[in-house]
């Protein structure tokens, strides 16, 4: 008897995930994601309602003794049961029978479990249901949630010294969040970060908590190129083999980024709001958010050294802003700048090697004018042969240059003593040209122009080639060596001005 497919796809995720804009509901929404992904669909399709699971008759992959979560994925035992997959927003099983009753039962369980949160189910390739978003059924009332606006104020939540009265969905949410906390989720997200040093740290249940006085960071990165890297005509058995192999991967160097860049004790920098199969969402200190670039794709490539075949890299946009600023619109940002690393790389030739592109961008007001727009407008100058980019982004992540996010931080790190005045000056004389900017540069002081030696900027334009650009890297290098400095320099120029008056 020839088996029948059910794949559940998950649609807008992130955009679902932020639609409660407090950080302790975007965990447990993740957390309440994971455990219906991985758990609740499972076994719905491993009981007997009207239906029976086909076991694959292909050999699937086995778990990876490298993987830290090699205890809870395992492609081969899962295909044993019919469960093809169960990771990276999609869940798919196969059927000797009652293919239909699962997907009716499935729906059921989403629009219960996951409300507002769209999917599309189809039963081999033929879509048996529009995409669904589950409308809640509570009464409207003059007490709306005071944390969304949205459905009734139906119970109390803990949130620090506040008892706010929110929806059923937000609860749901703020009590998956305690699971993740006392280690019983089931998301990947929370299963990786207990095998990291975030397992004993502190965590933040706010993002003023998360980043104090400073910036926060929102890092979205995605995977280079991997639907073309399946290619074509794959059985399940090997489209399974490729996934789990690129989502091992990922997880490795997280791993390895998480604890390089969390102390041993005390609070947590960071916090990871989602990890998917290639694909990683995580807020954290400005100040260790392009670090923590490095060291996710310094590990990734490292990982794979000796990889014949295709090559997992990563689009990565990073943006920086007040915690104030509403969280969706920082993921909007974040996402146009991933967007453009992606675009990047699809841009290298065929022979360059593969590698993992990043972009990132500052934003000192509460206002967001489109990133490509304020790059075209500031950022541009000059034209025909004069044309000069004031800076380089998108840029390689991995590399020993100036040309490179990894060499851009390690020669940020090199400025901490120069005097900061003068190199600010130094990057707004940029837009004036060539000439005049280069006038500044000579005229610096030993001090200003020795740290800036020891960056490694030993000019300041960087001479077109093929009739390109002229470029600097004056303005990136500056830039990240203010970035730990977001939203504490105010605030010590304000205890300045008090201690004065007083």
């Amino acid at each position: 008897m020839s088996s029948r497919k059910v794949h559940i796809e998950f649609q807008r995720v992130q955009t679902w995930l932020f639609s409660v804009p407090r950080l302790r509901a975007m965990v447990g929404a993740n957390a309440l994601l994971g455990e219906t992904l991985r758990v609740a669909l499972p076994n719905l399709a491993r009981q007997c309602g009207g239906w029976s699971l086909a076991p694959a008759t292909e050999s699937y992959p086995v778990a990876d003794p490298q993987d830290p979560l090699k205890a809870h994925d395992d492609p081969d035992a899962d295909a044993k049961d019919g469960i093809l997959a169960r990771d990276g927003g999609h869940f798919e099983a196969q059927f000797t029978s009652g293919a239909e009753a699962f997907a009716d039962a499935a729906g059921r369980l989403l629009r219960s479990s996951l409300p507002r949160l769209r999917f599309r189910i189809s039963v081999d390739g033929e879509p048996l249901t529009k995409s669904q978003v589950h409308l809640s059924t509570e009464l409207p009332v003059l007490a709306p949630c005071e944390w969304t606006g949205r459905g009734l104020a139906s119970a109390l939540v803990k949130q620090g010294d506040e008892r706010p009265a929110v929806s059923l969905d937000v609860a749901h949410r703020h009590e998956a969040a305690k699971r993740t906390e006392d280690g019983t989720a089931v998301d990947v997200a929370s299963l990786l970060s207990a095998t990291t040093k975030l397992n004993t740290l502190e965590r933040a249940q706010e993002l003023k908590e998360l980043v104090g006085s400073g910036y926060i960071a929102l890092i979205h990165a995605d995977g280079n190129g991997v639907g073309s890297g399946l290619g074509k005509d794959k059985s399940d058995s090997e489209r399974a083999a490729f996934f789990h192999k690129n989502r091992v991967l990922l997880r490795r160097a997280a791993q390895k980024a998480i604890d390089t860049h969390c102390p041993d004790a005390g609070h947590a920098p960071l916090i990871p709001l989602m990890l998917g199969g290639d694909d990683l969402l995580l807020a954290c200190r400005a100040e260790i958010a392009l670090p923590f670039v490095v060291t996710l794709c310094a590990e990734l490539e490292k990982l794979q050294t000796n990889n014949d075949g295709f090559k997992l890299t990563l689009g990565v946009g990073v943006v920086f802003a007040k915690h104030t600023i509403p969280i969706h619109r920082l993921h909007e940002v974040a996402e146009q700048l991933a967007s453009s690393a992606k675009r990047r790389f699809r841009g290298l030739k065929d022979g360059d090697a593969k590698r993992s592109v990043v972009d990132w961008a500052v934003f000192n007001t509460a206002w967001f004018d489109d990133p490509e727009e304020v790059r075209r407008r500031d950022w541009s100058r000059g034209s025909g042969n004069d044309l000069r980019l004031l800076s380089q982004r998108p840029v390689d992540v991995v590399g020993q240059g100036l040309d490179s996010l990894q060499g851009l931080v390690h020669g940020a790190a090199k400025l901490a003593g120069a005097p900061r005045s003068q190199l600010r000056y130094l990057v707004d004389q940029l837009p004036r040209g060539r000439t005049l900017s280069e006038l500044a540069f000579v005229e610096l002081s030993r001090e200003a122009k020795g740290a800036l030696d020891e960056a490694g900027l030993k000019s300041l334009w960087r001479g077109a080639t093929n009739n390109g650009p002229w470029l600097t890297e004056l303005l990136d290098l500056v830039e990240i060596a203010e970035i730990a400095r977001l939203g504490h320099s105010s605030e010590a120029a304000l205890a300045d001005r008090e201690d004065a008056h007083v």
